[in-house]
């Protein structure tokens, strides 16, 4: 099997900006405060951040193996050891890598046509993109009196912001329910298959209520490591920092390092008003637990795979 296409070059530059990131973000980093930081630490409640991502992860691959159903029927056990292996390639690649590794691997695993493949991680972004906004509003709107209707994104209240982008992405998530009948031939058509599960009634209402499973769980995950070390974010608040964990990991650097850093060092301190050295190692804790612990076990399900699989899988 062919290697997957990632270049060098892309690879390199999304390292030398993780580069940057990260020195922005350590600036603020103050010696006593980490150690005192760490003699703090609620190591309970990180453990517990940790089961609630791994649990996340799993419900990530159902909602993934429903997606899949019309084209292919992928054991829940290959869909989730694909999860884990697109986080691990995604630990040493652009984070955007993870997601053509699992199609990819899928693919060629389970005979499943990459772009049909392809087509349903496309619909995961949508979903989880009005997951997260479904989560976050509601939370924005209850903490109103504090800072939300104080922040403006391009010279627009930041409620008004989010409310555009929820319809900009219920009518891209219209767009692909219609696509499978504008679609019939070639490429175009294997994609399409790959959005079938979204004309039924049935699969639609499964991978909604997966992706806001997804969502809670993850938010939960970021709010246990946060207050693990006494940051001031009640449970509510938890879903604002799941905003900030989404747009972190949308910036293409390897593991989200350095982008995720500084994204969510700037959000506790424009919205919870924390000061940024007390922000570093409660944020170096919340990006190992959303990702180390897949990358983790994806590096074990690649040295699980037959002597020569695993470099024709990735």
């Amino acid at each position: 099997m062919r290697r997957l296409p990632i270049s060098t070059l892309n690879v390199a530059a999304g390292y030398a900006v993780a580069a940057a990131l990260l020195w922005f973000f350590v600036r603020a980093a103050d010696y006593r405060v980490l150690v005192d930081g760490l003699r703090s630490a609620g190591w309970r409640l990180l453990a517990a951040g940790v089961v609630f991502r791994l649990l996340s992860l799993i419900a990530t691959s159902r909602r993934w193996q429903l997606l899949l159903l019309p084209v292919g029927a992928v054991p829940l056990r290959g869909i989730l050891a694909a999860t884990m292996m697109g986080m691990a390639v995604s630990a040493v690649a652009p984070m955007q890598a993870a997601e053509v590794a699992r199609p990819y691997i899928v693919s060629r695993r389970y005979g499943v046509a990459f772009s049909s493949a392809m087509a349903t991680v496309v619909v995961e972004w949508v979903l989880d993109a009005l997951a997260v906004l479904t989560l976050f509003l509601p939370a924005l709107m209850w903490t109103r009196g504090g800072w939300s209707n104080q922040v403006v994104v391009s010279g627009w209240p930041l409620e008004r912001a989010l409310g555009l982008s929820a319809l900009v992405a219920c009518a891209g998530f219209g767009a692909l329910r219609l696509a499978p009948r504008a679609m019939a031939t070639g490429h175009l058509g294997q994609f399409a298959a790959g959005l079938r599960i979204l004309e039924r009634a049935d699969g639609l209402v499964g991978v909604a209520a997966y992706s806001l499973l997804v969502a809670a769980l993850t938010a939960v995950s970021a709010w246990l490591s946060l207050i693990a070390f006494g940051l001031p974010v009640s449970f509510t608040s938890g879903f604002l920092v799941l905003g900030l964990v989404t747009v972190a990991g949308m910036i293409p650097t390897p593991a989200a390092a350095g982008g995720f850093h500084a994204v969510c060092q700037l959000g506790l301190v424009a919205f919870f008003n924390i000061d940024r050295a007390h922000t570093v190692l409660p944020v170096i804790a919340l990006h190992g637990v959303l990702y180390v612990p897949g990358a983790l076990l994806g590096a074990l399900c690649f040295m699980a795979l037959p002597r020569g699989a695993g470099a024709s899988a990735a």
